[in-house]
């Protein structure tokens, strides 16, 4: 890692890009250069910069238990995602496409339209869903550990449902359909420049990891939401029937 060039480092793993983008080196900028180089330039230790480097590309989200999480923490976790979503993955792939000048005309011109587009829709989604969608969960939780705040819910339970919320989330569009079309799924083609084969592997990540996020929402999130509903709803009822 320390000897290669960057454009040789992320000809080997495209993911590396976003990796140095996170610790503010921007690849296009340092193509013939080293590791090693930008190291000495900036005062950097190598070999912590090689390890965090490392320790950016490693993933370890899909050995998570998510079934096993109390739904808190469930939802803390994506929160957590959200988070990664907004601060680093949307802003280093925005601004690899800002300045996109791939050798394909026909995948500039769906990137340059498509993607901000997206970006827009899904930052809105993310916050809308957490001030309505994952408050109220948390209040439904509230009430089942607390009686207490039985009649706190109660009001929010005749304006809101985890089925609605269940059949608005499977209403969103798939955003990439005609960029994973246009790109046969997002193939990185070795006709393609390194600025191109950098793009379409974000994307491609990006919408592996939206899909896994979504999956997690639907398979266990709404599951565990709408059993807690049915367990609060249960004890209103029982708390006006003993009124």
């Amino acid at each position: 890692m320390k000897e290669k060039t960057i454009q040789e480092l992320i000809k080997d793993n495209h993911s590396l890009a976003a990796a140095l983008h996170f610790l503010g080196i921007h690849f296009e900028n340092y193509t013939e250069h080293t590791l090693e180089d930008i190291c000495t330039e900036r005062g950097w230790n190598v070999d912590k910069i090689a390890m965090k480097i490392k320790e950016l590309l490693t993933t370890n989200a899909t050995t998570l238990q998510f079934n096993s999480l109390p739904i808190d923490l469930l939802i803390e976790y994506l929160k957590h995602n959200h988070f990664i979503f907004i601060k680093q993955r949307l802003p280093f792939i925005t601004e690899l496409i800002k300045n996109f000048e791939g050798d394909d005309p026909a995948i500039k011109a769906e990137l340059k339209l498509v993607f901000p587009l997206f970006v827009e829709e899904f930052v809105e989604h993310i916050y809308e869903e957490e001030d309505t969608l994952f408050n109220y969960i948390l209040l439904l939780n509230q009430a089942d550990r607390n009686k207490a705040a039985l009649n706190k819910v109660q009001a929010r339970m005749l304006e809101n449902s985890i089925k609605h919320f269940q059949s608005d989330h499977e209403l969103h569009d798939d955003p990439f359909k005609g960029l994973r079309k246009l790109t046969n799924n997002f193939d990185i083609d070795d006709r393609f420049d390194l600025k191109t084969k950098v793009a379409l592997s974000e994307l491609k990540k990006l919408d592996n990891e939206l899909h896994y996020h979504a999956k997690v929402e639907n398979d266990i999130l709404f599951p565990k939401a709408i059993e807690l509903e049915r367990k609060v709803l249960a004890l209103l009822r029982s708390k006006i029937s003993m009124n």
